[in-house]
């Protein structure tokens, strides 16, 4: 007969087995995912450019939004405007405008599939985006970035002559959401800026001499829903 100790620690193995082992299959489930972003525009979300001394014309940002695991892996894109997805600019070079959407353009790069979905023209007021990804997502923790960029957005720090039509560069926000146990709200805070020329996909954390750009949306938030 064991002794009582013993099988305490028998019992004890065995839900520690039974966990580690419910904890994997967790792990492994996948579900296919829905999300909504919304973008409330601020003041400077909509600027008109003057040219030839009295043409006006409105000039409207230009957005990206798409999720990354926890070990910055891309993994889909939520969202993007429909110029920003074609790189297919009004009187841009040919090779369109690389620093509109720089961060999005290189993580892009690193899935073929087409962003036809997912794309759309710039709303003019407040909007919804919603979307079903394709493919199944593994439960667990995302990380969710917003890229948001309008072109002609000068300040003292960021003039014609240092960073062309760019302006300020673009400016990156981030949100945490969880997918898979139930719906899941996360508000975007700005963390730092893309490459003002667009030759790179880093992210410069921080926000040193941005100015008017902060003011290009109001508020955005995306949320998770299996439904």
């Amino acid at each position: 007969m064991r002794k009582p100790s013993v099988q305490r620690a028998l019992a004890v193995f065995s839900m520690l087995l039974a966990s580690a082992v419910l904890s994997e299959a967790q792990t492994n489930q996948t579900t296919m995912a829905g999300f909504t972003l919304r973008v409330t525009p601020g003041s400077q979300y909509n600027v008109p450019k003057t040219i030839l001394l009295f043409i006006k014309f409105p000039v409207y940002p230009q957005i990206a939004c798409w999720l990354e695991t926890p070990e910055s892996e891309y993994v889909d894109t939520i969202y993007v405007t429909e110029s920003g997805a074609k790189n297919n600019f009004a009187f841009a070079p040919r090779n369109g405008r690389p620093e509109a959407l720089p961060i999005w353009y290189h993580r892009k790069a690193q899935w073929p599939a087409t962003t036809d979905a997912v794309s759309g023209a710039t709303s003019t007021t407040a909007a919804e985006h919603k979307t079903r990804l394709s493919t199944p997502l593994k439960l667990g923790r995302y990380i969710a970035f917003l890229e948001v960029n309008r072109a002609y957005d000068y300040n003292k720090n960021y003039t014609h002559a240092n960073s062309g039509v760019n302006g300020q560069p673009s400016l990156i926000y981030r949100a945490e959401i969880v997918v898979g146990k139930g719906p899941s709200k996360a508000t975007f805070a700005p963390i730092g800026v893309g490459s003002v020329d667009g030759s790179d996909g880093n992210i410069r954390l921080g926000l040193g001499g941005i100015t008017t750009a902060l003011n290009i949306i109001e508020n955005a938030e995306i949320e998770y829903n299996e439904k």
